[in-house]
């Protein structure tokens, strides 16, 4: 199986492998917004919604005061591509410190089992400017041919 990632591909056994790997974009000093672009996989007969809520099941062990601010459709990509997926809005503390994270949650190709996990996690609640940084970012995406 051949592998990419931005700086290039790798050929790998195609044994069943499931991609599990992060990518993380931060600002060198540690402000701002953190992005991370994280996958999964759709266990079997899993639709899109049951992957979210037992993710949230799972989250809400793993990490203090997890409170889901909000959830919805959202669509990725631009309009011609119809591509939707679920957008999380959630808060929670971690090391004493507060953070806020947008999710969006969605299937890169339709007739696919792969999930791609865009996240936007800040330390202050989002305002107006991040919004629309999100919304931008979620109106970029290209899947790979």
């Amino acid at each position: 199986m051949r592998y990419h990632l931005n700086e290039g591909q790798f050929d790998i056994p195609d044994d069943g492998r499931i991609d599990r790997s992060m990518n993380v974009l931060a600002m060198p000093d540690g402000s701002g917004t953190t992005l991370v672009v994280s996958r999964d996989t759709l266990q079997t007969q899993e639709t899109l919604e049951q992957f979210v809520t037992r993710q949230m099941r799972e989250l809400t062990r793993q990490v203090s005061q997890l409170k889901e601010v909000g959830r919805g459709e959202v669509g990725v990509g631009p309009a011609v591509l119809n591509l939707r997926g679920i957008e999380l809005a959630t808060q929670f503390r971690q090391n004493g410190q507060a953070l806020y994270q947008r999710q969006a949650v969605f299937l890169p190709h339709a007739a696919s089992r792969n999930v791609l996990i865009l996240t936007a996690s800040s330390p202050v609640p989002f305002d107006a400017p991040a919004l629309a940084m999100w919304q931008r970012t979620l109106e970029s995406f290209q899947p790979r041919a």
